[in-house]
């Protein structure tokens, strides 16, 4: 993948290991406002830490296991945006993203998640994504509804984040229906 561009001032680069130092200094800065609903903002406590999870996604993607984007705001880097769970049987994925509290607010999620779509049902192949929250995020649940996705489920004490199981939503969207909402 190259750059994608969004927007002027809103695009998506390819993850590289080069990036784990932006990315780490990024999760530092914002680790308030990402840990009420990320499990792996703790874990994430080194530059040396978020290499080797770049490393495996990097290595994922080779395998067809995920896609995975930086997502850039004005020559800044911002987030991340992936599908993972890619699943050649079923056809489909699951989204993750996460932004810089700086950032949130201004649709740079939605309009990343409208072209993570694209990219998932015309160069994927998929036929579903899902998109899965803690029951509270209402930030990450609004991006969902947003893009029309369809509330499929709660699902009681499914996630755990910072020790305590937390309620999680399902959120889908059928590559038929988002076909259906782009010709609208």
């Amino acid at each position: 993948m190259f750059i994608n561009i969004i927007d002027k001032h809103l695009s998506l680069k390819p993850t590289e290991v080069a990036d784990a130092e932006p990315l780490f200094d990024l999760v530092a800065a914002n680790r308030k406002h990402l840990k009420p609903w990320m499990p792996w903002v703790d874990a994430t406590a080194t530059v040396a830490d978020e290499r080797k999870f770049i490393e495996m996604m990097l290595t994922k993607q080779a395998k067809g296991e995920v896609f995975i984007a930086t997502i850039v705001v004005d020559g800044e880097v911002a987030g991340m945006i992936d599908v993972h769970n890619i699943s050649d049987a079923r056809h489909n994925g699951e989204i993750g993203y996460w932004l810089a509290q700086d950032y949130v607010g201004k649709g740079v999620m939605t309009k990343a998640l409208e072209r993570v779509e694209e990219i998932a049902f015309t160069e994927l192949d998929l036929h579903k994504l899902n998109l899965c929250a803690d029951v509270a995020n209402q930030r990450s649940r609004a991006v969902a509804e947003r893009r029309q996705y369809h509330l499929d489920a709660t699902l009681p004490e499914n996630i755990l984040i910072n020790g305590q199981y937390k309620d999680e939503v399902v959120y889908s969207i059928t590559v038929d229906e988002w076909s259906k909402r782009r010709d609208d």
